[in-house]
């Protein structure tokens, strides 16, 4: 069994990041299967970083010198490269694996036949401020929506790192035109029936630590789910699966610009707001920040309907990364 891991690397990304990504894939469990990781380097002209490391023999960089398509682009472009994959696993620079991840999620895969998609939890691994430990709990909540959606095999929407069969990739490489190219895959898989699993395993990675940076990712993500509902209503409610699925897309879609009415819910999860807390005072914080960072994504998600409906390009700007 071949399995490839694809890590695409944007131009503004630090030397530092891509350092630290590195030593955590080297020690990724990958004992039962022949694995080699790639880092898909968009490389520009005036670019001054060293891109040069000693690797592992199944290390392998390959550089562009364009940023066409930017994730999904450098995602393709690999996959021009290898035939023999049996599983693709894709992750971004900043995500740090559990060590048995990659295979947890092929082990998942391997026992379920009408699977061709397989990721763990998210989780935060950079709380350093308010916001980044409000990211942390909708993370969290996002994570127990996800294992209840999984239970009848519903849309499971907040997909991240993953694994997915080679043989899908073949025949749906992604759309380098759509701004959530994950998404329009992960919409596109189940419209041809077939599913995604969640493993019992975590990948962290880092939250924006800035308002700025939160605001622009945010409103990315959601013009992708307007994107999806735009290009995909009308297959999706022909689609021969089940009518909790389609429900459950759907659900998805509207959540993105209503998330303010969960904002309750941090009242009620005390405990974890608690354990999160240096102190009173940021107790008190992070109770007013969750309803205020729950506000803030259904703005973003009427910024990105507004976008969508003006046929605005989305805007992709580097984002500040912690040295983790």
């Amino acid at each position: 069994m071949r399995v490839y891991a694809v890590i695409p690397v944007a131009a503004f990304e630090p030397e530092s990041v891509i350092t630290k990504s590195i030593e955590c894939f080297k020690e990724l469990e990958c004992d039962n299967f022949t694995f080699e990781v790639y880092y898909v380097i968009d490389s520009l002209p005036g670019d001054k970083r060293d891109l040069h490391w000693e690797l592992p023999d199944n290390f392998k960089i390959l550089l562009r010198n364009t940023n066409r398509g930017r994730r999904a682009g450098a995602i393709n472009d690999f996959l021009k490269e290898i035939t023999d994959a049996d599983y693709v696993a894709i992750f971004d620079v900043d995500c740090r694996p559990a060590k048995d991840y990659i295979v947890k999620c092929v082990a998942a895969l391997e026992e379920n036949d009408s699977a061709v998609l397989s990721q763990g939890c998210r989780v935060i691994n950079n709380m350093s401020n308010v916001l980044t430990k409000n990211a942390s709990l909708e993370s969290n909540f996002l994570c127990e929506l996800n294992q209840f959606l999984s239970r009848s095999h519903n849309f499971l929407a907040f997909i991240g790192p993953m694994v997915v069969k080679g043989s899908f990739l073949e025949s749906e490489p992604f759309n380098e035109e759509v701004t959530d190219e994950v998404f329009d895959m992960l919409v596109r898989m189940y419209v041809k029936g077939e599913v995604a699993v969640l493993v019992k395993t975590t990948m962290g990675e880092q939250a924006p630590t800035t308002l700025k940076d939160l605001y622009n990712q945010r409103v990315r993500w959601s013009r992708g789910m307007v994107e999806s509902f735009s290009r995909y209503f009308i297959p999706m409610v022909k689609a021969p699966i089940p009518f909790m699925r389609k429900m459950s897309w759907l659900f998805i879609i509207i959540f993105s610009t209503s998330q303010f009415l969960l904002s309750p819910v941090v009242l009620f999860r005390l405990d974890k707001v608690l354990k999160l807390s240096d102190g009173p005072l940021e107790f008190v914080k992070l109770l007013v920040g969750g309803i205020g960072y729950s506000c803030l994504m259904t703005i973003c998600g009427f910024v990105a309907l507004a976008q969508h409906l003006t046929s605005r390009k989305p805007e992709w700007k580097p984002a500040v990364r912690s040295d983790v």
